[in-house]
């Protein structure tokens, strides 16, 4: 029966049983060598994981070919000064109030005092109203009058004037009565490179505490219970320094998550606790070694390589659970024989994903966009790493410190129980039933003169 079955076996079969495992994994030396290694290479990959760094560039999502490519470099290359141009606005008061304008004031000045701004902004519609209020040059009202008039006269007569609407018509914003509903100005944020994560987190977190700091947001969050701000900085920018800013956090957060989850799935799939003894530390192994790679052949954490760490969770468990789960189903008896058969039976089938896996992914490894080729070297990293994993390092764990148990034993004994029990009453039927023998042929001697005649006697026997 046994030769047999090795006959119905495919060549990857007999391969992964009789070669991999028989021939190189089973010996002492050998598993020795997979555990130094698998150490040693969690050791460098940690290393790695722990340089990792955020970054994402604008042409990164564009083809090399791109003449947008080409033409920010150059931007880049021949612009002296650049930078984000952050809008400031001003809402939820009463900006006909000095106190208020001086605090809009102040404001300005504390944005300006960090050091990603050099500089004020150029055009601020409230400095240059003063200065058209104190320096009147209008020659149909005096300084006098006009200083005299109510302010919504002041800013009906400021924005009358042709050089001031040009310039401030779209930063005011006013109500039917002519009151200011809010208003902007913009700074620019001239001292930061766009490309270094690090500087324009550190650009946003800085406004952010200054606008916190701000008397009139802290009076807006006693009264009113709300974290919307009265003085404000924002430009589109924000959103990816905002996701830059959480990322190192909420990757974490979801790695730790997603880690217990399996964890407590595997416990479910495989209803032997020891189980999750493999799972959480083999993924936890399985994860860092996939930051050390990715790090080592350049890849940031984007947005692109963000996604791509939080799927791979569920994808690299798969090499996991298909080995545990054969290990705690094989009927055979001791470590060496479960892990012989459940490489013989499962392990192609996981050779087999993981090709079609890399097959896959692999016309990504020829797109000219660098984003595509993020996904193409994660799912490269996952595919090894898990392969290795799964056929080689969890067979040898299991074979030196697996439990040998086998979770359908019940269900075997159960069958096993019932095939005797049949057994035993096809025995019983056999006793209870009528007993019946051959009729038994007697050659009787030939006497003359009497007929021959067939008859049969009590006994069944026939005489001629």
């Amino acid at each position: 029966q046994q030769q047999q079955q090795q006959q119905q076996m495919s060549a990857m079969d007999r391969f992964m049983g009789s070669f991999l495992y028989d021939r190189c994994l089973r010996y002492t030396p050998v598993k020795i060598a997979v555990l130094v290694l698998c150490v040693g290479l969690l050791a460098l990959c940690g290393r790695s994981a722990s340089q990792l760094t955020q970054e994402f560039k604008f042409t990164d999502v564009l083809p090399e070919d791109s003449y947008l490519s080409s033409y920010w470099v150059a931007f880049r290359a021949y612009t002296t000064q650049s930078g984000v141009r952050s809008s400031v606005y001003f809402r939820f008061v009463n900006q006909s109030d000095p106190i208020i304008q001086q605090q809009m004031h102040n404001y300005i000045h504390d944005l300006v005092a960090l050091d990603q701004i050099s500089q004020p902004p150029v055009f601020f519609w409230l400095r240059d109203f003063q200065t058209f209020i104190n320096n009147n040059n209008n020659n149909t009202i005096t300084t006098a009058e006009l200083q005299n008039l109510p302010f919504n006269d002041q800013l009906a007569l400021f924005l009358n004037d042709t050089v001031y609407r040009e310039l401030y018509a779209n930063d005011i914003s006013l109500d039917d009565q002519g009151n200011i509903i809010a208003s902007r100005t913009i700074v620019e944020m001239d001292n930061i490179d766009q490309d270094v994560v690090t500087q324009t987190t550190d650009a946003l977190a800085a406004q952010r505490d200054v606008s916190l700091a701000q008397p009139v947001n802290q009076q807006q969050q006693q009264q009113h219970r709300t974290t919307d701000f009265a003085f404000f900085t924002f430009d589109n920018n924000y959103f990816i320094w905002e996701f830059y800013s959480v990322a190192p956090t909420e990757l974490t957060l979801t790695t730790i998550t997603g880690i217990v989850a399996v964890t407590a799935v595997s416990l479910v799939l495989i209803p032997h606790w020891s189980a999750a003894l493999f799972v959480l530390p083999m993924i936890a192994i399985l994860y860092i070694d996939l930051l050390g790679f990715l790090q080592l052949v350049g890849v940031h954490v984007n947005v692109v390589s963000y996604v791509a760490l939080v799927m791979s969770i569920g994808l690299l468990v798969d090499f996991l659970m298909h080995v545990l789960l054969r290990y705690y189903e094989s009927p055979h008896m001791g470590r060496e024989a479960k892990v012989r058969d459940t490489l013989q039976t499962m392990g192609s089938s996981i050779l087999v994903g993981a090709i079609s896996t890399f097959l896959g992914v692999l016309p990504l490894a020829f797109s000219s966009t660098t984003i595509f080729r993020t996904i193409f070297l994660a799912f490269i990293g996952l595919v090894l790493l898990g392969a290795l994993h799964g056929l080689i390092v969890l067979p040898v764990l299991l074979s030196v410190v697996g439990p040998n148990v086998c979770i359908q034993q019940p269900q075997q004994k159960q069958r096993r129980r019932h095939s005797e029990a049949t057994t035993n009453n096809k025995e019983h039927d056999e006793e209870q039933a009528p007993t019946t023998t051959s009729p038994k042929l007697a050659i009787v001697p030939y006497t003359s003169g009497q007929e021959q005649d067939n008859d049969e006697d009590e006994e069944g026997e026939i005489h001629t």
